[in-house]
């Protein structure tokens, strides 16, 4: 029994984003709701990429990384708080959408490739230049719409910044540069009483 697995679906009220994880059937307690908690999978991010000893969603380092949660609802939105430590300086900045699946292979066969590392996975991501330290960007998905992504910046539409089209099982996702001086982290913000800005209507 403690090895069964069931897919669980979450819902957030006042954004309409439905996502489901899988979990251990022996966590549930009957007659019990039980609360959001999703952190950053590190078994399928690069292996430059680090949690916060205080939060499992807040992630450090540089490189691809993926929340352990799937994106099933047709719409959805999250949001990421963005600290710039030091003075961060980089070549390339965040980005931010979904990914899909990865794992440890991925990582190891393009370590040994002339791919570049904002090319690692991130297809259907969105580069988000000139943020400051506590920004807050925000992800909108609507899979039955064109785009399908469309980034915000404090609470405001990106021109440009937009997915058109992304396929299979996707991962809300983030994508931290190396930089040269400083560090760049962001914290994942998914229920409602964490959002700054909440899902635009």
């Amino acid at each position: 029994m403690g090895g069964c697995c069931s897919c669980l679906t979450r819902f957030l009220s006042s954004s309409g984003i439905e996502m489901s994880e899988n979990s251990r059937t022996e966590d549930l307690v009957a007659g019990e709701s039980m609360p959001q908690v999703h952190s950053i999978d590190i078994g399928m991010s690069a292996p430059t990429i680090q949690t916060s000893i205080d939060s499992s969603a807040e992630v450090q380092g540089h490189g691809l990384a993926l929340l352990d949660v799937t994106v099933e609802q047709d719409r959805a939105y999250w949001e990421w708080r963005v600290r710039m430590n030091g003075d961060a300086t980089s070549s390339w900045p965040p980005m931010f959408g979904v990914s899909n699946k990865r794992n440890a292979k991925f990582y190891e066969i393009l370590a040994e490739s002339a791919v570049p590392p904002e090319k690692h996975g991130t297809k259907f991501m969105c580069a988000a230049p000139n943020l400051k330290d506590g920004d807050v960007v925000g992800v909108v998905v609507r899979q039955s719409e064109i785009p399908m992504i469309q980034l915000y910046l404090n609470g405001e539409a990106q021109d440009g910044l937009v997915v058109s089209r992304f396929r299979g099982t996707v991962y809300p996702s983030i994508f931290l540069p190396e930089c040269s001086e400083g560090s760049i982290s962001a914290s994942f913000l998914y229920r409602e009483e964490q959002f700054v800005h909440g899902s635009p209507r």
